[in-house]
């Protein structure tokens, strides 16, 4: 247990600031304690690919965890008593509980890991990431703009049956020391039939996924504003503390299925893109530009 009491303990810390809307710093002694007791050997893993999968079930558990120790209310609707932790087995109805206000709670319908896509078909000059956040909304070549999954700083993807869609977690700097705590809430999942009959488009970025993408094949979800938000921390940060998120682009939805993940060069692989603005959360004012571009690695598969 002690290897997750210093992450969870700074999750707490970007959950109280948020919440208060506060923009301290993260003590250094955070981080310190991240880079000496949170890295695990590599076991028997070959690749980091390998490694990702050997060390899904333990960051299932650390999912878990957290969603306990930091109580975020809109978390709590989610039934943590009907998972085998140790399979991470997902229950086929959703679930009545008489606890608290909840009396109702939907299930867990796919509980991913995020893996980090390359940039096809320029990933001889861009790093592998799943998250971009730029000062200037075309600096497309910067490596300090583009963020990715390291030891125990990593994302969960995670979608329920009421539709909603939830990515948490943590994304570091690929070159830099910032890191990103992502609290991102989805809703209202769609078809390809019912997207496009509401005016929604789907959107085909130049990367090599996207060009073999059957756009019928994806489901859409709308970026929720009111329960999604952002917290920063590190000197190479563009703006440090907590920011909210809105969608970007008009009648556009974040793509989750085959090839989703718009730019990667794995054709075939389930992932998922979306486009928002990160936003002040006291004024509303858009302050940057920001993607999400990534696989994901389910359990069980996505379908």
């Amino acid at each position: 247990m002690k290897k997750f009491s210093v992450l969870t303990a700074a999750l707490i810390f970007a959950l109280y600031s948020c919440e208060n809307e506060e923009i301290p710093s993260v003590d250094p002694t955070i981080e310190s304690s991240e880079e000496t007791e949170l890295i695990p050997e590599q076991g028997n893993a070959s690749t980091q690919e390998e490694l990702q999968v050997e060390e899904f079930e333990q960051i299932q558990s650390q999912f878990f965890e957290e969603v306990e120790g930091l109580n975020i209310s809109e978390i709590e609707s989610l039934n943590l008593e009907a998972l085998d932790f140790q399979n991470a087995t997902i229950i086929s109805e959703d679930v009545s509980s008489s606890k608290g206000r909840y009396r109702h709670r939907p299930r867990i319908t796919s509980l991913c890991l995020v893996k980090d896509a390359d940039r096809c078909p320029a990933q001889d000059r861009k790093p592998t990431s799943n998250m971009w956040w730029p000062e200037k909304a075309n600096d497309f070549d910067n490596p300090t703009t583009f963020f990715s999954s390291k030891k125990y700083h990593r994302l969960i993807f995670a979608t329920f049956s009421n539709g909603t869609a939830l990515v948490r977690g943590i994304t570091t700097m690929n070159e830099g020391n910032c890191k990103v705590y992502v609290n991102v809430w989805f809703k209202d999942k769609q078809t390809y039939e019912e997207f496009t009959a509401n005016g929604g488009v789907f959107k085909k970025e130049p990367g090599c996924a996207a060009q073999v993408t059957n756009p019928a094949d994806l489901h859409y979800y709308e970026m929720d504003s009111k329960k999604s938000w952002l917290y920063s921390w590190g000197d190479d940060c563009i703006g440090k503390g907590c920011f909210g998120l809105e969608p970007r682009g008009e009648n556009l939805r974040g793509q989750l299925g085959p090839n989703g993940a718009a730019w990667d060069s794995n054709i075939g692989e389930n992932g998922f893109s979306d486009w928002g603005w990160i936003t002040d959360r006291h004024t509303g004012e858009h302050l940057w530009v920001m993607d999400f571009n990534f696989r994901l690695h389910c359990c069980p598969a996505y379908h």
